[in-house]
């Protein structure tokens, strides 16, 4: 049960050699078997903790590193119970966020909307990958055409363009994951028996986080021991073949030292996801396999020099469907390695954090095609690289007031190209730096007796492109020059928070977020989906102005619900403008900042919970995104952007009992239209997901996971199907 399944098809650049070698593969399981021998040895009573704080720091592993037992100011003056309007006790006083703030809030204390998704929710969930659970947030689209076999699945929010990943700023454990040169995120590489929760701040959070926080910010939070030994492993097969195989180890002691391992192998033969009627010779199943693991060690029984060191590898293998004359077909490769360190301290009313990370994604993609009566095959590696140093600093000034200062770097890079395999043999090659200085300063203060909670903070974002280079052959031999540019973004925020009443809150503020372009689009010259493009060195960042107003209503200890209502106007968006010159008898393309847009929106949850271990939700969201302004091509005005649906709603039942463990999650996502003349729109849809498990005995769980259970095999894309219905069984010990 405790033995890792190694891969054995894995492959990378289209080599016959594994992508993990063997002598890796014999040195991991050594580390597994010494590692759960250590585990098993140590005596299992509970750890002695010194302060009531730390009960809170185990359950709170923050993304900011904020530990509870470093920020006994925020529970002790900023929480007191006694001091709080009637409306806040009526909400949970345990839980807490910080991505909206970067301190330590009681969500009715921020003037924004933020969700949190738990663990406990998540284990309940048909899930199979970590952003099936987000679809069910209200403001969240998530576009994942073809389930666990995407290539590059995409969670946006707030109606900023399904495929547009970089509007969306994710982060794990507190530090950005999107990448410089396309702004995507590998969310397949995310484990989520290792997430401890999720919290979504919704809205432009450019004046904490800076760039690609336009539309919110999603915090991947993992999970950290509470006890001296905790051992989860699973093993599930499923529909098309589908195999899982999972292991969590964590152990700590009781000094404060801690470890974290967590790993995860997915293989599936697949499924053919072309319509049968548009169906050619050349396609097939599309297949996939991938391990990841991640590693975690640290310690936080410290008050000033509390450490965490965090390494993620991943490894995958996805086939796309087409085969001609490759043996697997047309495939891509997302290697991902994470790694990250942070130091982070407190005392009554100061605290720190100091992170650092580096990020590499080797991707590789074999493509080959018919061109008439020509086979062509090119392949595309590129070596992606992000890295940067985020620093935090609260102050507590006094019993009602909370200043937040920071700076960050980043440093994202590409060194990348087009190799041709076949006539006429030509290679793009393009290269290129993003480096991005940021300052901010935030200011939180309460007053009326905590019943008015405000907020304003400003940031300054300096932005620099230098080291672009590019290659090619013929045809590309002619191409705008990769000059250094600069550019600068200013991002304020302003928020009230009223809590006068009983049982009702509400809020009002304003927020603007920016983007900045994609390394892909400042020094590639190539091919994309609108067909050749030349690179364009001079983009400006895009930006988006958020105002917003919103209410929490409490009826009793049973039903909650939050309601937010907005409306952003952004401009300088990016979009292809045609150049003027054509290649092979096709116009070239090239991005400009020359769209003006506006989206407004309502976002609606209901939570009711009556007891006797039940809990109905349901969530309803309203995007109206359009096209405002568009010199270059009028006839695009008023159009909806690709890949919004104007309707988006949910409904959640979880239900546990002695004999069973139940939930039931239904899903209706509405039309959108998927190019932006609105000429080739994609139908509405409904799924229904559903989950029973039951404990055997005190450390055995067994469940099934029905997804998709109506088999609505519904197109997210317009080329492509969804899988349909996917059964998974489960078998699991946890100790």
């Amino acid at each position: 049960m405790f033995s890792l399944i190694i891969p054995s098809k894995l492959q990378k650049r289209g080599s016959a050699n594994p992508v993990i070698t063997s002598k890796f593969k014999f040195a991991f399981c050594g580390l597994l078997i010494l590692l759960f021998m250590q585990v098993t040895a140590v005596h299992a009573t509970e750890t002695p903790r010194a302060t009531e704080a730390f009960h809170e720091a185990e359950s709170l592993h923050e993304s900011e590193a904020l530990h509870a037992t470093e920020s006994l100011f925020a529970t002790e003056n900023l929480h007191e119970t006694d001091n709080l309007p009637d409306s806040l006790k009526q909400y949970d006083l345990d839980e807490f966020v910080i991505t909206a703030t970067k301190t330590q809030r009681n969500p009715l204390e921020i003037p924004s909307r933020i969700s949190m998704i738990q663990g406990d929710i998540i284990n309940m969930s048909a899930t199979m990958q970590m952003d099936d659970v987000l679809r069910f947030i209200p403001g969240a689209n998530v576009n994942r055409s073809t389930g666990i076999y995407s290539q590059r699945p995409m969670v946006t929010l707030r109606g900023l363009s399904g495929d547009e990943q970089a509007r969306t700023l994710v982060l794990m454990n507190g530090v950005p994951i999107n990448t410089s040169d396309d702004g995507g995120v590998n969310w397949n590489r995310i484990n989520h028996h290792d997430i401890e929760r999720v919290e979504v701040f919704r809205g432009p959070g450019s004046s904490l986080y800076g760039n690609n926080a336009m539309g919110g910010v999603i915090n991947l939070i993992t999970k950290n021991p509470v006890s001296p030994q905790e051992i989860n492993t699973g093993v599930s097969i499923g529909t098309h073949q589908t195999i899982r195989q999972d292991l969590n180890v964590r152990i700590r002691n009781d000094d404060g030292h801690y470890g974290v391992l967590s790993q995860y192998y997915l293989q599936s033969d697949g499924f053919n996801n072309v319509p049968e009627e548009d169906r050619t010779p050349f396609d097939i199943e599309r297949f996939l396999e991938a391990i990841g693991v991640s590693a975690r060690v640290g310690y936080d029984n410290s008050q000033w020099f509390n450490w965490e060191l965090q390494y993620d590898v991943f490894r995958d293998k996805r086939g796309e469907g087409h085969q001609i004359h490759v043996p697997d077909g047309t495939y891509r490769n997302f290697d991902t390695n994470l790694f990250r360190g942070q130091l982070s301290g407190s005392n009554h009313n100061t605290m720190y954090n100091l992170s650092a990370f580096f990020q590499t994604e080797n991707y590789y993609n074999i493509n080959e095609n018919m061109r008439g009566e020509n086979y062509e095959r090119f392949d595309v590696d590129a070596a992606r690289k992000d890295m940067g140093i985020i620093f935090s600093l609260n102050r507590q000034l006094s019993d009602q007031n909370t200043l937040t200062g920071g700076f960050e770097y980043k440093l994202g890079s590409i060194e990348g190209g087009d190799y041709f395999q076949t006539a006429p043999y030509d290679t793009v090659y393009n290269e290129g730096r993003l480096a991005t200085m940021g300052g901010y300063l935030q200011n939180e203060y309460s007053f009326s007796d905590d019943r008015i909670h405000l907020i304003a903070g400003l940031r300054l974002d300096r932005a620099t492109l230098s080291d672009g280079d590019y290659y090619s052959t013929d045809p590309w031999s002619t191409i705008p020059e990769l000059t250094d540019h600069t550019w600068t973004a200013l991002s304020p925020r302003a928020g009230l928070r009223f809590n006068f009443w009983d049982n009702l809150s509400t809020y009002l503020s304003y927020s603007r977020g920016f983007r900045a372009s994609i390394l892909d689009d400042l020094t590639r010259t190539g091919w994309m989906w609108v067909g050749p493009k030349y690179a364009n060195p001079e983009l400006e960042p895009e930006s988006i102005d958020n105002y917003e107003a919103g209410f929490d209503l409490s009826a009793g200890q049973h039903l909650k619900v939050s309601s937010s209502a907005f409306i952003m106007r952004g401009k300088d968006f990016l979009y292809y403008v045609e150049t003027g010159d054509q290649i092979f008898g096709r116009p070239i393309f090239r991005r400009e900042n020359v769209t003006n847009v506006r989206v407004r929106g309502l976002e609606t949850e209901i939570t009711y919970d009556p007891g006797n271990n039940l809990m109905i939700s349901s969530g309803y969201t309203y995007n109206h995104s359009v096209i405002t302004g568009f010199e270059a091509r009028p006839e695009l005005e008023d159009n909806y952007l690709k890949y919004v649906p104007a309707h988006n709603a949910n409904v959640s039942l979880f239900w546990t009992a002695p004999w069973v463990n139940l939930s039931v999650r239904g899903l209706y996502k509405g039309t959108q239209y998927a190019d932006d003349a609105n000429e080739q729109e994609l139908d509405d849809y409904v799924t229904v997901d559903l989950m029973l498990s039951r404990n055997i005995r005190s450390h055995y769980t067994l469940s099934l996971d029905i997804q998709n259970v109506f088999d609505n095999r519904h197109m997210e894309t317009i080329q492509y199907m969804s899988p349909g219905r996917l059964i998974t069984a489960r078998v699991a010990l946890n100790i």
